[in-house]
């Protein structure tokens, strides 16, 4: 494929309002875009990469100074009388509180710079329902390359207040399952173990990602956390991928599953789509995962050499995944 990018990023940029645990506050350009793009840039500095999304008027373009010159921001549009913020709020005991305040203009089709389309790939992280089937279907008719999504920000429902609502939405499930389907062999889908499971409607991870792979010849990445990821398409078998220790130890988890799908893509557009590739692919977005997990915000982003090496260490996270997955037809 005669391609001008190699990856472009669609989504809109956060604008995160960070209380710590401490009650300090501290602002921070955050969103799937901004940790895509920077995993990407590290891993292959060779890659061009293109990023589509929203502003608003309050949008600090200072904040774009962490992106090197290289990265092309002409898909950064501004409709929008406000940016997407979030307030997310640390607890000393754990956990975190995530408030929705402002939120930029949905994506449109039409504002995507022609020259995006010719892109061998495209990871779509919507945070706040900015991505709508629509554009997804108009994504497809006018593009070749793979599509990665990040399930996140299309199964969020806020309330009024800007806090997210826990319990199902039928309609949300049935817009991923449209998405799903209509994106068809082209995907790659991307979602931490509770939200494949919220789409498949069930509370087993493995069950749950065999549900989702059985619904097309796609691609499907379930990330776990300190316990690996589950890897599966159509009929093939479910493969555990392990977590990678971080040496320098778990200092900020924000943007993992990011870097993981981001790294996953970086690898898999220079590779042939056969399954030990696929497997090769979740492995490095594994590895990458690991150095973001040890710095604060968008800062941790290993190199291609440094990823790969650390999986060549093999110090890996045990998990009782691997032997049930590998021990099991799944």
């Amino acid at each position: 494929m005669n391609s001008s990018f190699d990856i472009v990023f669609m989504g809109h940029f956060a604008r995160d309002t960070i209380i710590s645990p401490d009650g300090t506050t501290s602002n921070s350009l955050g969103g799937g875009v901004t940790f895509g793009t920077l995993t990407a840039h590290n891993y292959n500095k060779d890659h061009k990469i293109g990023v589509f999304s929203e502003k608003g008027k309050d949008f600090n373009l200072s904040w774009l100074d962490i992106f090197n010159s290289k990265i092309d921001l002409t898909g950064l549009c501004s409709n929008s009388e406000h940016s997407t913020n979030f307030v997310i709020e640390y607890f000393p005991e754990g956990g975190r509180k995530l408030t929705l305040k402002s939120k930029a203009a949905p994506l449109r089709f039409k504002n995507i710079p022609p020259l995006y389309l010719n892109s061998k790939s495209f990871m779509i992280s919507s945070i706040a329902n900015e991505v709508s089937y629509d554009f997804i279907k108009h994504l497809v008719d006018n593009t070749k390359g793979w599509i990665g999504i990040d399930i996140q920000g299309f199964i969020r429902d806020f309330r009024k207040d800007g806090t997210i609502n826990l319990e199902h939405v039928p309609q949300l499930t049935e817009n991923m399952h449209k998405i799903m389907n209509y994106c068809g062999k082209r995907l790659i889908l991307k979602g931490s173990g509770n939200e494949i499971n919220y789409i498949a409607k069930c509370n087993d991870v493995i069950e749950s990602t065999q549900k989702i792979a059985q619904l097309g010849d796609f691609i499907v990445c379930t990330t776990l956390g300190s316990h690996g990821s589950l890897i599966k398409q159509g009929e093939k078998k479910m493969i555990h991928i392990p977590a990678f220790v971080p040496k320098k130890g778990i200092v900020d988890e924000t943007g993992a599953g990011d870097c993981y799908l981001s790294a996953f893509l970086s690898e898999f557009i220079e590779s042939s789509p056969n399954w030990s590739d696929v497997i090769r692919s979740a492995c490095i977005g594994s590895s990458a995962a690991s150095f973001l997990l040890e710095q604060k915000g968008p800062n941790g982003f290993g190199t291609k050499n440094q990823i790969q090496r650390r999986i060549q260490e093999r110090n890996i996270i045990p998990s009782h995944f691997e032997n049930t997955v590998k021990n099991n037809n799944f």
